[in-house]
């Protein structure tokens, strides 16, 4: 999948920050240029490393210097930021040996916890394809205070990219799988898969898969799957409706002699995916615009939906920021997608709190770097002027996240990021809603 970016220098002055020991920090980083990302994709995703000094907790004001590309409409990337209430940083999964990424995370009965996220042999550069690359699924007993690494489960060996679980409730456990098949680069003749990015390993983009467990994800079974989304990827979790239809979320290439263009869909089941509907287009994209990527959804009332998406080869220039689009009638039919003034450049996961308000959450791949979250009394029509910032990061290198609400008002969120050894792993975060 493509990623583009755009090449900017960036201003940020002195920052005011407040750790939550009360302790107040001035720092002032100097100006640099970003680098600049290859425009080639190598896989799903893409990432450029740059390391720079990340500010931890506190609070802060932000403002992005002028945008580089000269025929783009400034994107005012001005950001209040704040620290959350009682946050406490956890590693859940940091291997030397692996690159780990892309976690998601569900509550299943009582106070357990399954998290799934993808693992491949860490090699110098980062690639998002391996003939490894496995998912790893772990368990926690007390709403993740604590994780069993040992007694681990897998599936999708050799080419599984990301898998998001869905508790069905009664020990059924479904999820969506993105799945690649891949090989060793001397292998690309035989297998027939050819050799098409340099940094990547010979792949083929198979497509989405709906799989399911019986036992609380112990096993995965080989057979408990469906490939409904030939070609396409998942990203995000699935969603129940209020009257039992799932809807799964996927993105890619939908359009015959479109090669490159990306577009967002949805597919509908009323089994618990045994059967899906054919795709549904939520915002498609064109040569003339941009690509969207990554979707997410969120009901709001009976039948009404929101969903958010990553765009991406924006011919205006306005890189990095999300949009989202409403469905009146179960996702059968959207609106026209419209920007916010979010700026991301991962993914979004948006879903509904107890209190009734919606939380987003999001890596912020331009500086400053970090996990953050926003919150919407509106459904979704307006978001709060301050992005809370729950871990700070030191590049691009992470953004995609999942959360759970533990008790009403406490949040458990995990994401990936580099730790301070350059080590990519599973962060965990915990925090109270402001």
């Amino acid at each position: 999948m493509v990623y583009h970016d755009e090449a900017s220098t960036w201003s940020i002055g002195a920052l005011r920050l407040l750790s939550d020991k009360g302790c107040e920090v001035n720092a002032r980083f100097r100006k640099r240029r970003e680098e600049t990302m290859p425009s080639p994709a190598t896989g799903r995703r893409q990432f450029v490393k740059q390391f720079v000094l990340a500010a931890a907790g506190g609070s802060l004001a932000w403002r992005r210097g002028p945008v580089s590309l000269a025929n783009a409409d400034a994107v005012d990337r001005a950001i209040s930021v704040k620290t959350p209430p009682h946050v406490r940083q956890t590693d859940v999964c940091f291997d030397a040996a692996t690159y780990t990424a892309f976690p998601h995370v569900i509550r299943l009965e009582g106070d357990e916890l399954l998290m799934a996220f993808r693992q491949a042999p860490r090699q110098e550069r980062v690639r998002h394809t391996h003939p490894r690359s496995v998912i790893t699924v772990i368990r926690s007993y007390d709403l993740g205070k604590t994780w069993d690494h040992e007694n681990a489960g897998q599936l999708a060996a050799g080419g599984g990219q990301e898998f998001a679980p869905f508790h069905l409730g009664d020990g059924q456990v479904g999820g969506l799988l993105a799945m690649h098949e891949v090989v060793p680069v001397q292998e690309a003749q035989r297998s027939g898969i050819p050799h098409l990015h340099q940094i990547e390993y010979p792949f083929r983009n198979v497509g989405g898969f709906w799989c399911w467990s019986s036992n609380a994800g112990l096993t995965w079974p080989l057979h408990q799957n469906v490939l409904f989304g030939p070609k396409l990827q998942t990203c995000s979790s699935a969603i129940r409706l209020a009257d039992g239809t799932l809807l799964a979320p996927l993105y890619g290439n939908i359009d015959d002699g479109l090669t490159g263009v990306a577009s967002n869909v949805v597919y509908r089941s009323t089994d618990n995916g045994m059967t899906w509907s054919d795709a549904i287009v939520m915002a498609r994209g064109a040569k003339e615009t941009r690509d969207y990527y990554e979707p997410c959804i969120v009901e709001l009332g009976e039948g009404h939906l929101l969903a958010m998406h990553r765009v991406g080869r924006c011919q205006d220039g306005r890189h990095g920021l999300l949009w989202q689009n409403e469905s009146h009638d179960g996702g059968k039919t959207w609106t026209r997608p419209v920007e916010t003034s979010i700026t991301s450049g991962a993914c979004p996961r948006v879903a509904r709190l107890a209190d009734g308000r919606l939380l987003l959450t999001y890596g912020r791949r331009y500086e400053p770097y970090g996990l953050y979250a926003q919150l919407s009394a509106d459904g979704g029509r307006t978001w709060g002027e301050t992005s809370w910032l729950l871990r700070s990061a030191p590049n691009r290198n992470q953004g995609y996240s999942s959360w759970v609400e533990i008790e009403p008002g406490r949040i458990f969120t995990a994401c990936y990021a580099q730790n301070n050894t350059g080590v990519t792993g599973i962060t965990g975060t915990f925090w109270d809603l402001p």
